[in-house]
């Protein structure tokens, strides 16, 4: 009978594991979104935390080394942008996080 209570236990554990793990897979992703340019992070347009974004919209302009501003990284998924991680001023290089979106 011990053994028996021992090996309902273990299951129930076990069972309890699978739950939570599934129940966390539920919830939204957080997306990290990167640099795909090197450059110093521009004010136009710059995201910020608590936007709602969509599929391409950009996040980030950067003024390249030619002097051009250009969407150094754009959202890969349709949420809300729960951080920023670059400020007006940053220079950011390629492959850089640069914002979260909580995907919806």
């Amino acid at each position: 009978m011990h053994r028996a209570a021992v090996t309902t236990a273990f299951v129930l554990v076990v069972a309890a594991v699978f739950a939570t793990t599934a129940a966390s897979a539920q919830t939204a992703a957080n997306i990290v979104v990167r640099s795909g340019i090197s450059g110093q992070v521009l004010p136009l347009q710059l995201v910020v935390v608590g936007q709602s974004v969509k599929l391409g919209d950009t996040l980030v302009f950067v003024r390249t080394s030619t002097g051009s501003a250009i969407p150094a990284a754009r959202a890969t998924a349709d949420g809300k942008v729960t951080q920023v991680m670059v400020r007006v001023g940053d220079f950011v290089n390629i492959g850089d996080p640069v914002a979260v979106i909580e995907a919806q």
